[in-house]
């Protein structure tokens, strides 16, 4: 199968740090609190620690030594251990996009019958440990068969061939193994032809530009690499092919603290796989532990009511723990050389001091999400942002406003485009979280030019108009054409996406009454409405009346004179609205007709 390159589609995605800059009251905080518990835990040998906050870029710090006489340095590459597994359900997830597999393949669609193993376990299943596969890896005998031969390859099958009996049938629920990753490691090979390291090389690692990352055993060691210390020994000479070929999907990635920021920060912000994806990552089913569920690669935990998501990491000689606040954006990672280590709590403790210090995310922003250009004082709120003691409000282009609190009044420029207002608390650790609100605004319209043809006036927008006179919007008017039926002034505004442009031009009709000679003269008009036959008639006055007939857009349909009784054919006319117009040279008049629509 041709191999999975993703590498183009997500360089442009990497995000630049280099406009960021480190709150330095914060960063002085976090080392703080990286020495003075790296000190009092006598079982951390070493640690390195990054902390990325949005806004502020990447914190990095380390403690203690890889061994006598040689401190922790930033760039030194540490086991991750467990946390390898995001990296394998991530490209497992790339590999669904791409329609190369599904999470909903069973076992024996990609992989040979294993003892103890049931073919129909779903590729999901494997992936959030609800397989039911037990895990003899790091228990007795098959933990001393690594341990008495460090180097030597421990082959997939092999590791399968140590496997028990089935803990409960798959989907019925939780246990974590390892094993499930191995395997999920073999469906990615058999669908793909390519070990998973590679797929994580291609469409991760190379993509992300994480260079200081590598899988261990399948790929050559990068840089110096943290002496890994046992209950206390070091273990640095030691050969590490056993444990990690045996371990591969479930364990095998070494890397240095911030890198693994950067890979959650990516992976969480959307540069690598789709929303569906993510929300698949993050669905997270119950555990035995009420404060810890487990999504796919991922854990959501409580800690001192703290929910955030992570994941940890245990393996001979290595320690990792990795927390993602979904609020704030937030991503601290700590990695120890040494196991058994209490370094997990240093993590949560560098945690908490960004989540006590800097200003906390924002909730929603209220306002008007749509808005004309030319609006002005258009207001936008935000609750008030924990920790905050300042604010910092980001407007579209063409908009204006300031503020240094959670209120802010907008005026919408005659230039200002669509775009997302945006709000971040401040205060003396930094900015914190932000909060996005996406405004559409829209043009005002043209404004229209009104013409007049005898009674009937038409303007120059096809749609959107509302038609004035002096006593305001004429009700049900909203045609581009618009018949006056008495003296006044007339113009139209055009409404569009909520917009009005300005007011047309006005125009005067004169509908003024005929002559005072002829006014006492009575013009009978029947039937009206009308089907084949309009009569009219004029009473008390012989003076000769000219008329014309026009549609409603002002276009002439019949002509003729009166003075006692005129018949006008009017079967061939169209059904609707006409007026008639009667002139003695002097003045005129009109008459509404309504031609009936033929029932044949």
């Amino acid at each position: 199968m041709k191999k999975i390159i993703r590498v183009t589609l997500f360089l442009l995605a990497i995000q630049s740090a280099s406009a960021q800059s480190f709150n330095p009251q914060l960063a002085a905080m976090l080392q703080d609190t990286l020495d003075t518990y790296v000190a009092m835990i006598s079982n951390i040998k070493g640690m390195s620690a990054s902390v990325y906050v949005p806004g502020q870029g990447t914190w990095q710090g380390t403690g203690g030594v890889s061994y006598a006489g040689q401190p922790v340095t930033s760039d030194m590459k540490f086991g991750i251990a467990s946390n390898t597994k995001l990296f394998v359900s991530t490209a497992m997830l790339m590999l669904a996009e791409d329609g190369i597999i599904s999470l909903d393949d069973s076992l024996h669609k990609w992989l040979p019958t294993y003892p103890n193993i049931n073919s129909n376990i779903t590729i999901r299943q494997l992936l959030n440990h609800t397989s039911g596969i037990s895990d003899p890896i790091f228990v007795a005998p098959w933990m001393d068969t690594i341990m008495a031969h460090p180097s030597r390859v421990f082959t997939p099958v092999e590791v399968l061939s140590w496997v028990g009996a089935p803990l409960f049938a798959p989907g019925t629920g939780w246990s974590y193994s390892n094993i499930n990753y191995i395997l999920a490691g073999m469906i990615a090979q058999s669908a793909t032809g390519y070990h998973i390291s590679e797929i994580i090389r291609d469409s991760i690692l190379t993509p992300l530009n994480l260079t200081n990352t590598f899988y261990d055993v399948e790929e050559p060691e990068i840089g110096t690499i943290a002496h890994r210390w046992w209950n206390n020994v070091d273990f640095h000479d030691t050969s590490r092919i056993g444990v990690n070929s045996a371990g591969g999907p479930a364990g095998a990635i070494f890397s240095t603290s911030s890198d693994m920021t950067q890979w959650y920060h990516a992976l969480f912000s959307g540069q690598l796989v789709n929303q569906a994806s993510i929300t698949e990552i993050a669905t997270f089913g119950p555990t035995s532990n009420p404060t810890y569920d487990y999504g796919l690669g991922l854990s959501r935990e409580t800690t001192l009511g703290y929910t955030y998501w992570g994941h940890g990491g245990d393996i001979w000689g290595y320690k990792s723990k990795m927390i993602y606040d979904t609020c704030l954006g937030t991503v601290v990672c700590g990695l120890s050389n040494s196991f058994p280590s209490g370094m997990s709590a240093v993590v949560f403790l560098l945690y908490r001091v960004v989540a006590n210090h800097v200003p906390g995310c924002s909730d929603a922003i209220s306002g008007m999400s749509t808005v004309c250009q030319g609006q002005n004082d258009v207001i936008y709120t935000v609750p008030p942002i924990p920790n905050a003691t300042s604010y910092i409000w980001t407007l579209p282009s063409g908009a204006t406003g300031t503020s240094d609190n959670n209120s802010i009044t907008v005026d919408f420029g005659l230039s200002a485009v669509s775009g997302n207002i945006v709000v971040s608390g401040v205060n003396n650790y930094g900015p914190g979280g932000t909060s996005t609100f996406p405004v559409t605004v829209n043009p005002i319209p043209a404004t229209p030019v009104i013409t007049q043809n005898m009674n009937v006036l038409s303007s120059s927008a096809t749609s959107g108009n509302q038609w004035y006179n002096s006593g305001g919007a004429i009700s049900g008017e909203n045609g581009q054409n618009y018949t006056a039926t008495s003296t006044d002034d007339y113009y139209t505004i055009i409404t569009l996406s909520g917009c009005n442009s300005d007011t047309s031009n006005i125009i005067h009709v004169d509908l003024t009454g005929l002559d005072e000679n002829i006014t006492n003269s009575i013009i009978k008009i029947y039937p009206n409405p009308v089907l084949n036959e309009l009569i009219i008639e004029m009473q008390g006055n012989n003076e000769k009346l000219n008329f014309v007939v026009t549609n409603i857009l002002g276009m002439e349909v019949f002509k003729g004179s009166l003075t006692e009784k005129t018949v006008v054919q009017t079967n061939r006319l169209a059904a609707g609205v006409y007026m008639i117009k009667f002139e003695n040279g002097k003045a005129y008049k009109f008459n509404k007709i309504i031609r009936e629509q033929s029932t044949y």
